[in-house]
């Protein structure tokens, strides 16, 4: 009886050994997750390939390359927990708890070079973000992420590290070479990245009061024949830019027409439209010497879209200056330790 009962142990055993081993197999596959498809979408298998275009799985003996423009993370087979966590943490924008998951690592070596990677490129993105918002040395922040990608040139991140060094440069006020390193995202070979690093070299140029040459960056993303939601996107985004060019260029009548409208048209529920738009309306306003009607536009940014960090420290660097004008004292000097305390690390608090 005892014999039975062990044999029929064991052909269970066995018979269950092939979905065991599946599982275990599974569970080590590399992950590329997508940004579309919904919540869940990825495939699996194994990393063949990785360059700054492209990342190309191995499944079921076919090589599949994934564009770096259609991927939202990749995970690593094997990987430590404390990295996806971080990851998590980053799609966030919560830069320090991230940052703290990545130093439980400091110290471990790993048998992926990608792995090695992906932990280095998320600390030296983690110490950039801080240094722009929180505070920290945008110096010692550059050379980590500039050296990082010196070491990971074919690196899925090197796009995303492009435009961070880039805002890392304006945050320092270092606009031309900002204009630089935005120049890297607008060489990537998709027409939504390009138009992101276009609008950033425009930004850039435009805080150096280029307006012409700002202007023909907006232009060229507006004049874009593509039509796809990221695209549509951006070229609101755009517009916002060619409002502030109209205004510098003596255009305030048009200007105004063109963001009001674009006020008017879209879903305030895009929160970093929205606070562009009012402070480039606060900015018109201002060189109107509006004023009244620049603070309202601000304390929009400040009331309602204060979740785009850079647009929110830029409004309360404005209504720190312009609440004085209006007798509110106080206002202005709770909009001043708001800046400070919240954004000590933005180009905004280093003019207080």
């Amino acid at each position: 009886m005892l014999h039975r009962s062990l044999t029929r142990l064991w052909l269970v055993a066995i018979a269950s050994l092939p979905i065991a081993l599946a599982n275990a197999n599974a569970q080590q596959q590399d992950e590329v997750w997508l940004t579309k498809g919904g919540a869940g979408a990825r495939s699996k298998g194994v990393i063949s390939a990785v360059s700054k275009d492209a990342v190309t799985l191995e499944i079921s003996g076919i090589a599949r390359p994934f564009p770096v423009n259609e991927i939202a993370r990749v995970l690593f087979a094997g990987e430590p927990s404390e990295l996806n966590s971080a990851r998590n943490a980053i799609a966030q924008r919560n830069w320090s708890l991230a940052l703290t998951e990545l130093k439980k690592l400091d110290g471990q070596t790993f048998s992926s070079r990608y792995v090695s990677s992906d932990v280095a490129y998320y600390k030296a993105l983690c110490q950039a973000r801080l240094a722009m918002t929180e505070g920290g040395d945008k110096g010692a922040a550059q050379t980590a992420l500039f050296d990082w990608v010196r070491g990971n040139a074919t690196s899925h991140h090197f796009y995303d590290a492009a435009e961070t060094l880039g805002d890392l440069a304006v945050a320092a006020g270092d606009f031309a070479g900002a204009a630089k390193f935005y120049n890297g995202l607008a060489s990537a070979p998709w027409e939504d990245y390009q138009m992101r690093g276009n609008i950033a070299v425009g930004r850039a140029l435009l805080a150096q009061q280029d307006y012409s040459g700002a202007l023909e960056k907006f232009e060229a993303v507006i004049g874009s024949p593509i039509s796809t939601q990221e695209a549509t996107a951006q070229k609101q985004y755009a517009l916002v830019g060619k409002g502030n060019c109209l205004v510098g260029l003596g255009q305030a009548d048009e200007g105004l027409t063109l963001l009001n409208d674009l006020v008017s048209k879209n879903d305030p529920a895009d929160v970093v439209l929205f606070a562009r738009t009012y402070n480039a309306l606060g900015n018109a306003y201002l060189k109107l010497n509006r004023n009244k009607d620049a603070l309202q536009a601000f304390l929009f940014t400040d009331l309602l879209f204060y979740a785009d960090a850079e647009s929110h420290a830029e409004a309360l660097y404005h209504l720190s200056k312009l609440w004085n004008e209006v007798n509110k004292s106080d206002r202005a000097v709770q909009a001043r330790n708001t800046l400070r305390e919240r954004y000590s690390g933005s180009i905004w608090a280093a003019k207080e």
